[in-house]
């Protein structure tokens, strides 16, 4: 299974992104985790990958917003149409479900399926959602 994980440049999104990645390796699964910083202006294609992971962190409790940098790595991944997707946010205190749905619907309006999604906390549940992921594709 190939699987891309785009993600934020936040440092707890960092740690949950290692975590999740070295799980997934393990259970032989070939990893790519693109970030703002790593993304050049050209597209990213989605094509060779079964499923795409978005992990990101939001501000706001009320009426949370992901970052503009998650939007425009979507906006810049090409053939997502009907890919098998994952959506995560870093937990927070308040506005966690708010959030993940604000997520989930950014990728649904790219053409993502996405067929699982959480709050990611500690390594536990981090480890948990890996073994979910697996059994994804």
């Amino acid at each position: 299974m190939r699987v891309l994980i785009m993600h934020t440049n936040d440092s707890r999104v960092q740690r949950s992104v290692d975590i999740l990645r070295r799980f997934l390796e393990k259970e032989e699964s070939r990893v790519d985790a693109i970030s703002p910083e790593t993304v050049s202006t050209a597209p990213v294609s989605t094509t060779v990958y079964d499923l795409v992971c978005v992990v990101s962190e939001f501000s706001g409790w009320w009426k949370p917003q992901i970052p503009v940098e998650v939007s425009n790595l979507l906006k810049k991944a090409t053939r997502l149409e009907g890919k098998k997707g994952a959506a995560f946010v870093v937990s927070r205190l308040w506005g966690s479900t708010k959030a993940l749905r604000v997520l989930m619907g950014q990728m649904e309006r790219q053409g993502v399926i996405v067929e699982d999604f959480g709050v990611l906390g500690g390594e536990s549940e981090v480890v948990s959602i890996a073994k979910r992921l697996k059994r994804l594709a």
